[in-house]
């Protein structure tokens, strides 16, 4: 039977895993994709290789850097979408960010994994990433979380993975914000 004329196609389901570097954004991201069963796009993969240089160094992006990163994860989230469920990361500091990318994508819904900035440098410092814990400061010092309007599910990431695991899958089947 087709779907109602009005119904969202399910291949459009879409999911921004959001945050500072280090909050726990691919982990979760990557677990949730495969819960539900959608593709996986990693932010992280579509910065040019001038932005990592930078981050790298411990420097951390301006805006004109951002946005060919934003434009470049766009596209992609994009033509996976249009195929099938996508969970995807992406730092989306400021409300201006979100808003590019849903411009650009659509509906989406958004995650935030949360914790405490001592517990989000000790996970830095232990991984091994491009982006180095110096730059935390810089990413918290501009960090606008959402406002109520966007409908963020916002996930307490000191809980263990498989407990917000849980959380998100249970709040992604509630009412849309």
């Amino acid at each position: 039977m087709p779907p109602a004329p009005n119904a969202p196609d399910p291949a459009a389901r879409c999911i921004m895993v959001m945050g500072p570097s280090g909050a726990g954004k691919t982990t979760l991201a990557r677990a949730l994709a495969q819960r539900i069963g959608a593709a996986f796009i990693e932010g992280d993969d579509h910065h040019p290789p001038e932005n990592r240089a930078r981050m790298g160094a411990g420097q951390p992006l301006t805006e004109a850097m951002r946005r060919p990163w934003l434009d470049a994860l766009s596209r992609a989230v994009r033509a996976s979408r249009a195929v099938r469920p996508t969970v995807f990361t992406c730092s989306a500091l400021r409300r201006s960010h979100r808003d590019a990318l849903r411009d650009r994508i659509g509906p989406m819904q958004l995650i935030l994994p949360q914790a405490p900035a001592d517990l989000i440098r000790a996970r830095m410092q232990a991984r091994i990433h491009f982006a180095p814990p110096a730059l935390l400061d810089s990413q918290l010092a501009i960090f606008q979380p959402p406002t109520p309007d966007e409908g963020a599910i916002r996930l307490d990431m000191r809980l263990p993975l498989d407990v917000v695991l849980e959380q998100a899958v249970a709040a992604l089947a509630g009412p849309p914000p």
